[in-house]
């Protein structure tokens, strides 16, 4: 049994749920900015610039995820689709970022904690499969 009014009432919810989406995707992008700039703050004046960079960078990484859910919703906005190569792009970016930041907090989060190789290893077998996704995905498409 079909009912328009119910139909129009679950569309305008859909409506309002991606609008909430998206501004919290937007707040949630200009506090990463933030932390960006706490973390290049904080190299700067404890003088260890190298791990300041590395912390800096998973920032960024963060942020392009962030960047890439926001072309989706704006995607989705627009055409009421979200492109497959989104998910498998924020799967790529997450695994990078895993990478880069492993030697550096290691397993249980602390500096100089390194979880083993078998783990980096896996981390970097899980890249170039998901790469591989990513490269047949976008090919695909």
């Amino acid at each position: 049994m079909y009912r328009p009014w119910f139909s129009r009432l679950l569309q305008k919810l859909n409506d309002l749920i991606h609008l909430f989406i998206a501004l919290a995707l937007a707040g949630a992008s200009v506090l990463v900015i933030g932390q960006f700039a706490k973390d290049v703050w904080h190299g700067l004046h404890t003088h260890n610039l190298t791990l300041a960079f590395l912390h800096a960078l998973g920032t960024l990484f963060i942020l392009w995820v962030l960047s890439s859910l926001i072309g989706a919703e704006t995607t989705y906005l627009r055409d009421g689709a979200i492109p497959l190569t989104v998910f498998v792009e924020v799967a790529l970016i997450t695994l990078l970022r895993q990478l880069i930041l492993i030697p550096v907090e290691g397993d249980s989060g602390h500096a100089g904690s390194w979880p083993g190789l078998e783990f980096y290893w896996m981390i970097i077998a899980a890249v170039l499969v998901v790469g591989i996704a990513y490269y047949l995905v976008s090919r695909r498409q």
